[in-house]
């Protein structure tokens, strides 16, 4: 992924090659011309007002695979990734001989306090309102402090 809990929606970008969105919901709202649906300005009035934001983007080398970014006080404060059913047991071994295990299986906690957790597809939906489009698991990446 290549990005870290608590990093700046500037680092974000630059890790992304994408503009800041920050900025880009500035400009927006700075424009006379409404450039997109009032719900996107709603959204970016609050992400530029207090920090608040989600941003999913689809996966180009997988396609119907999915990464989301929530932004909490304008810094990274979860992320998620869908990956296939068929990584599961690799991943889930990767993650006991890196982390301390909370949830065998489940949930992993690192010593900077990140949590890392596998969670089924329906719950991606509360976060982002979308049904993912394949089968397999998401894992959440967040600081177990917030």
């Amino acid at each position: 992924m290549g990005h870290t809990i608590g990093e700046s929606s500037m680092g974000w970008s630059s890790s992304e090659n994408t503009s800041d969105p920050l900025s880009k919901c500035q400009e927006r709202l700075r424009s006379p011309v409404s450039n997109g649906t009032l719900d996107v300005t709603q959204k970016c009035q609050n992400f530029v007002d207090n920090g608040d934001y989600l941003i999913v983007i689809e996966d180009v080398h997988h396609l119907a695979r999915e990464r989301a970014y929530k932004f909490i006080h304008w810094k990274v404060a979860l992320m998620v990734v869908q990956l296939p059913r068929e990584e599961e047991s690799n991943l889930i071994k990767q993650l006991n001989s890196h982390f301390a295990v909370a949830e065998l299986g489940k949930k992993w906690l690192g010593e900077d306090g990140a949590a890392i957790e596998i969670r089924p597809n329906d719950e991606y939906r509360l976060l982002t309102g979308r049904t993912p489009e394949s089968d397999g698991f998401f894992v959440f990446v967040s600081s177990a402090n917030l």
